[in-house]
């Protein structure tokens, strides 16, 4: 996305990327009244809003039946330097189940190892409602943000129905291509998943993503998006 006047082009930026291409977090949720945090795996849904892959036999599962209230962090990778002067966001909102076998695709491409418990009978997808901002981009840099600024507006039906064909049609760029657009060294880049604003690559543990300039919701002009990107 472009830079606005108000400023915030960067922060809306960093906090989307952040939204996709994080495959953990911290989950708060209310314990008899007390904030308990736990580690979760974390995958985006088609609009940015995150997924988990829950068992009814977790605490924080208990918890979110008694109350759905939740605040998740989302924290950048790690690397050389102090952690606080790199980009983090707080999602605050509400937890509920996520029907349709496309979340859990979503949530499998970005934790495949979730795939030895996905159909054990406890374990179901849950989505964070997401109602309250919070970004900070490192020192000095906590900037104000809304769902609206973060969340992927329209429909992406179409996108889903065309996915596998667009990810298949997207391997064919190679690992080069993919190299040259996320400004890396080159790896065994593939594509994991895809939104309205981009696409998603995955090399071992390793994640990428390839930014739009623009949102594009049917399955032509999301070929076009990529496209005009590619070397």
């Amino acid at each position: 996305m472009d830079e606005t006047p108000d400023g915030k082009g960067q922060a809306r930026r960093d906090a989307k990327r952040l939204m996709r291409m994080s495959g953990v977090g911290a989950l708060a949720t209310l314990d008899s009244g007390a904030p308990l945090v736990t580690l979760v795996g974390v995958a985006s849904d088609w609009d940015g809003a995150p997924l988990f892959l829950m068992s009814e036999l977790a605490r924080h599962t208990r918890n979110l039946a008694g109350n759905p209230r939740a605040s998740l962090l989302l924290t950048s990778p790690r690397g050389r330097g102090d952690p606080l002067n790199r980009p983090r966001l707080t999602l605050n909102g509400v937890v509920r189940k996520r029907p349709g076998e496309d979340g859990r695709d979503r949530y499998l491409s970005r934790n495949p190892k979730a795939k030895l418990y996905v159909n054990f009978t406890d374990f179901s997808l849950r989505r964070l409602e997401v109602e309250a901002v919070h970004f900070n981009g490192g020192f000095g840099r906590a900037d104000a943000l809304t769902p609206l600024d973060l969340l992927t507006p329209g429909n992406s039906d179409a996108l889903a129905a065309a996915k596998p064909k667009l990810l298949a049609r997207a391997a064919a760029l190679g690992e080069a291509a993919f190299a040259t657009l996320v400004g890396g060294a080159r790896r065994a880049w593939r594509p994991i998943g895809l939104d309205a604003e981009g696409l998603d690559l995955g090399a071992g543990g390793e994640v990428a993503r390839i930014d739009f300039a623009a949102p594009a919701y049917e399955p032509d002009s999301w070929w076009a998006a990529l496209s005009a990107l590619s070397p």
